[in-house]
């Protein structure tokens, strides 16, 4: 029997990003970042449908609190969900 993967489409106004992990294997080390997040970019996962925003799937964005929104975990993969709101900027290559 396949695995069936769960997939969040956001609802108007919000945007689903890919947030920190709660371990991450740095040079052979296993680090548990449990305490929060303390940068301001992530990638996108999702936008909310009609939206008429400046950057899409796969593009890096900017948030103005680190600590925006809520997070959800799908599929033992850490998310974040955000207001299109609480987005400030694009990163752009």
């Amino acid at each position: 029997m396949a695995e069936e993967r769960r997939h969040l489409r956001p609802l108007k106004r919000f945007v689903l990003l890919l947030d920190d992990q709660l371990e991450t294997v740095e040079g052979g080390i296993v680090v548990s970042r449990r305490l929060g997040t303390f940068h301001h970019d992530f990638p996108v996962v999702a936008v909310g449908r009609d939206e008429n925003v400046d950057f899409g799937v796969g593009d890096t964005v900017v948030v103005k609190d680190p600590n925006a929104g809520r997070r959800v975990m799908l599929d033992g993969v850490v998310h974040r969900l955000v207001r299109v709101s609480d987005i400030i900027a694009v990163v752009d290559v």
